[in-house]
């Protein structure tokens, strides 16, 4: 509990620091703070409701963040001027649709890294184990919008099963399971395939390691059957890598939602963000670096937690500090 603790006060305290970097760097050296945070091409009657809305504007920076924690915390994310709509009403229309992208590319990518890492590393040097590792690193190496592309000519065009180029369409998978395969499938693919490419070649490395680890051995001299030693007891001391890895993409999967959603939707918070850089949309800017902060510190959070419970010698270790 106390490591828990210690690590809930760590996320606080990232989120503070990376919340009142983002607001300082919208802020310093604005001439107009109203019109700036209005976004884009405003009247004076905007830029007036702005400062009716935002009195505080004018006061010190630490003031300022003080009242945007305040809003935060109490639901009241601001309103983007630009689009005439709450932010908290841009969230709900937007994130779910970035939140099942991000979920079934990590379920992609575990889906190709677990099997691929675990018989690279068990045939090691072998044909797979080369065939993997070239495959692996050109698909590190290929930027997500040219596997998009490649993605829209090989499978896209050649089967009418899954939406054209930005056609695709928020359905929830409760109200509609194969439409949400069709909509959600080739964007997920597109980001999944790259993870897997990563998480295998980490996944590789581990699985040597422990292969070759005393602990290994042991079981195998005991006689435990080789498919349980692989999948059980060499898997369960790689796979902390592992999980660290997919705890660290997550913001990673946001950058990469941008691409998938420019390109093929359904619209989402990637494609969202681009629209507010593109019209200095700063409310919505700092909305989605605060979310993106607690989307990734929290998933660190959950993931250290994790760790005790799939090594247990490190739930001893923490218990004793």
């Amino acid at each position: 509990m106390r490591y828990a603790a210690q690590r809930l006060i760590q996320f606080v305290l990232v989120f503070l620091v990376v919340t009142f970097v983002v607001l300082a760097a919208t802020r310093i050296g604005s001439q107009d703070p109203a019109r700036d945070l209005a976004g884009g091409a405003v009247s004076e009657a905007q830029i007036e409701q702005v400062k009716k809305d935002y009195p505080y504007l004018e006061k010190p920076l630490v003031v300022q963040y003080g009242y945007w924690l305040k809003d935060i915390f109490t639901g009241d994310w601001g309103r983007s001027y630009v689009a005439s709509q709450s932010v908290v009403d841009m969230f709900k229309q937007r994130l779910p649709s970035t939140v099942f992208i991000a979920i079934w590319a990590i379920v992609i990518g575990l889906v190709i890294a677990v099997p691929v890492g675990v018989y690279s590393a068990y045939r090691r040097d072998g044909l797979f184990d080369k065939a993997a590792s070239v495959g692996s690193f050109g698909f590190i190496s290929t930027p997500a919008l040219v596997v998009a592309v490649l993605a829209l000519f090989l499978i896209v065009s050649r089967f009418g099963t899954f939406p054209t180029v930005g056609r695709s369409k928020y359905v929830a998978p409760w109200d509609n399971p194969i439409e949400h395969f069709k909509n959600f499938f080739i964007p997920s693919l597109v980001l999944g395939i790259g993870l897997g490419a990563i998480w295998s070649r980490l996944l590789r490395a581990e699985m040597i390691l422990a292969l070759q680890s005393d602990s290994v051995l042991m079981a195998r001299s005991k006689g435990i059957s080789p498919n349980r030693v692989l999948w059980v007891h060499a898997l369960r001391m790689s796979v902390l890598t592992l999980m660290t890895s997919v705890a660290l993409q997550m913001s990673a999967l946001i950058g990469g939602a941008v691409v998938v959603e420019q390109f093929f939707g359904p619209k989402g918070i990637g494609d969202r963000l681009i629209f507010a850089f593109q019209q200095n949309d700063l409310l919505v800017i700092q909305a989605v670096a605060a979310v993106l902060v607690v989307v990734v510190v929290f998933a660190n959070f959950v993931v250290d937690l994790l760790y005790a419970v799939v090594d247990p010698r490190i739930r001893l270790a923490r218990s004793l500090g």
